[in-house]
């Protein structure tokens, strides 16, 4: 299948859903609603990253840089979860909206069950994109999370894969979405992000 007939296949599916993300939809009351400033987290955390999308055809992976997205994501860390909001931007000209709008938002909360005999972190996962689970290290520094796509079965994924690695110390977050049917992969995102902490200013930041 040609990749622009993939990418409609997931377009239509968006259409009669009436929802949009990089190529799945929004699960219904994910999003939590509130009244007034969230629970001040243990530890905020914003990422500011690009990534580079690429197709598998004919056992190699391409590019098509025209899927490509620029995006920010607000971590908030608490005690026994993580809640983060992530904003995606495709500015290529030549994308053609196939998956999606060019900006788009979701949410992820990842509950943090007890350290397991591995020494590992299992993590549970609801999000605008699906539920799933994974495990990380005491750290969080490597994590893997596998969990299954809110998409139509007419889709030609079903199941996202995630691979993380923060590099606290360099200021940067590496990770690869992967969409997948079943174990046979259709689309990765590599993406790099750099870590933006709070902190203050003694003086202005830019002056004219």
């Amino acid at each position: 299948m040609k990749a622009r007939s993939m990418f409609s296949v997931v377009s239509l599916w968006l259409a009669v859903s009436s929802s949009a993300n990089g190529c799945a939809g929004h699960a219904r009351g994910v999003l939590p609603t509130r009244a007034g400033p969230p629970a001040q987290p243990a530890l905020t955390l914003v990422w500011v990253g690009y990534a580079a999308a690429e197709r598998f055809d004919r056992g190699v992976w391409r590019r098509t840089p025209e899927f490509d997205y620029e995006f920010t994501v607000e971590q908030r860390r608490y005690a026994d979860h993580w809640e983060s909001v992530k904003h995606m931007r495709r500015r290529h000209p030549a994308y053609d909206g196939s998956a999606g709008p060019r900006e788009l938002t979701y949410f992820f909360r990842i509950d943090l069950d007890a350290v397991d005999g591995a020494g590992r972190v299992p993590m549970r996962l609801t999000s605008t994109l699906g539920a799933g689970e994974g495990r990380t290290d005491r750290e969080f520094r490597d994590a893997s999370l596998v969990f299954r796509a809110d998409v139509s079965s007419m889709a030609p994924f079903d199941t996202y894969r995630i691979e993380q690695r923060y590099a606290y110390e360099r200021g940067v977050l590496e990770e690869t979405v992967s969409l997948d049917k079943g174990r046979a992969p259709w689309v990765r995102n590599v993406e790099r992000a750099t870590l933006f902490a709070s902190h203050t200013f003694s003086t202005a930041p830019t002056r004219l």
